[in-house]
């Protein structure tokens, strides 16, 4: 993953601070502005936060393990049909009655083989790697979004470059004009003048479309409608040097191994998976519940009769009264020894060590893959110091170059095709510097992402 990041980044660059040309009411885009908005409303970001919330509610449902559970229940009735009475004999009776009823039950888990200390222990892990991975989710889409940013600067720098060359071309074609019309020139040299014209037109054309290309690739990150006109105002940029120390190989890697949140999250969900092989374990011990029951019952004869005759002789307390003081409460304690699960336990036992062991796997790769990106971008930055200095020097030459054989040319001392080579040779120079002048702001950003320092506008 960081390869690409890096290669992309080699092919964005500025020179300066350009301002790019829009129309007045499109909506303006600031480096900081597109950073805030990709920290909190890109979808990777959103789903992460999601992410986050359901494993709070996790730690909150392991938490309540811990509590003993409470369920209420009332029901009342009006029946009537045939029961039957026991004496000496079974007699059966035609009635009527209505009757109520309310109770409370709870019950505590005294143990179940320490399963619930084990999911709480998981579920806490997985809390801490759900915002681990939201910090990493905040920071890849950031870094996403600066390279992104950039490469509209990058365009903005190259369509000056390319708007340079082709002034330049039409100034000499306007000169070479007059001059063929006075006998000064040849025309082949105002027939090839006029070939590079066209082809730097051309060159506008590309660069602008592939500006337009790279504009909407911005705002599909930053989740905002294509449909729009934008502007994308560039930022002033820090190209200076970091000092020596801050390349420090061993404190860059330890700042790395304790603050990158994709490692971090991988090594939580290692100890999640560890804290499940217990709880799975947890499954062969027995379990201990206490019960607590209370119910209030009442019932009402509404008629009885018996071959005919009423049987209600007897007067009855109203069910009111009876659900005021007619209870009956139960206190239990149950034991449940597991004799035999058909294996289940076993193989939830043989699930969790699995993924523990795959989890422990990704997090060692985790930390392979920091140590690689943290000697990989401190490389690279160095590169990148070295080559704005060659840019430079390679800049200012194209520049003497250009001006030399120019003036030349304009006395007539020059041939045509030195012009064309010096010019293309300074317009690649100027992108060339552009290009690494953004790269190495670009790779101080790569220094802050491998090490999971927060990233921001350079």
């Amino acid at each position: 993953m960081m390869r690409a990041l890096l290669v992309c980044a080699a092919y964005t660059g500025v020179l300066g601070a350009q301002t790019p040309r829009s129309p007045a009411d499109s909506v303006h885009l600031t480096l900081e502005q597109s950073l805030a908005r990709a920290r909190t409303l890109s979808t990777e970001v959103l789903v992460a936060s999601d992410s986050l919330r359901v494993s709070g509610a996790r730690v909150l449902a392991a938490y309540g393990a811990f509590l003993p559970g409470v369920t209420g229940g009332a029901y009342a009735l009006s029946a009537q049909g045939t029961t039957f009475l026991s004496g000496s004999a079974l007699r059966a009776s035609q009635a009527g009655w209505y009757a109520a009823e309310y109770q409370v039950s709870t019950a505590l888990n005294i143990f179940n083989g320490l399963r619930d200390r084990a999911a709480l222990k998981s579920s806490r892990f997985l809390q801490d790697a759900a915002g681990f991975s939201l910090e990493q989710a905040k920071q890849r889409i950031t870094f996403d979004v600066l390279q992104s940013y950039f490469q509209v600067v990058l365009d903005h720098a190259l369509i000056d470059v390319a708007n340079s060359n082709l002034a330049l071309s039409r100034s000499r074609q306007a000169r070479l004009e007059g001059q063929v019309q006075v006998g000064f020139r040849s025309p082949p040299d105002l027939f090839r003048q006029r070939a590079q014209t066209a082809s730097d037109e051309a060159g506008v054309i590309d660069i602008h479309a592939r500006a337009q290309t790279d504009l909407v690739g911005l705002l599909r990150r930053l989740r905002l409608e294509a449909t729009r006109e934008y502007s994308v105002l560039d930022p002033q940029l820090d190209t200076t040097s970091l000092a020596a120390d801050a390349l420090d190989m061993s404190s860059l890697i330890a700042h790395a191994l304790a603050s990158r949140p994709d490692l971090l999250a991988a090594q939580s969900r290692a100890s999640a998976a560890a804290a499940a092989i217990a709880q799975a374990t947890g499954e062969y011990l027995p379990q201990v519940v206490l019960g607590a029951d209370f119910g209030v019952y009442g019932r009402n004869y509404e008629w009885e009769r018996l071959n005919g005759v009423n049987a209600l002789n007897e007067s009855q307390r109203a069910i009111g009264s009876q659900l005021d003081s007619q209870g009956l409460g139960v206190i239990s304690l149950g034991v449940v020894v597991p004799i035999f699960d058909r294996f289940a336990t076993r193989f939830d036992i043989e699930r969790a060590r699995a993924t523990s062991h795959i989890t422990t796997l990704a997090a060692e790769d985790a930390r392979l893959q920091v140590l690689g990106d943290v000697r990989q971008a401190t490389d690279d930055y160095r590169a990148a110091v070295q080559k704005l200095r060659a840019t430079d020097a390679g800049l200012a030459s194209a520049q003497e170059a250009f001006d030399a054989v120019s003036a030349r040319f304009d006395v007539g001392l020059g041939i045509f095709l030195d012009v064309e080579a010096a010019q293309s040779a300074l317009s690649e120079a100027k992108a060339q510097h552009a290009a690494a002048s953004v790269n190495l702001v670009l790779q101080k950003q790569v220094l802050r992402y491998v090490t999971g320092t927060p990233l921001g506008t350079p």
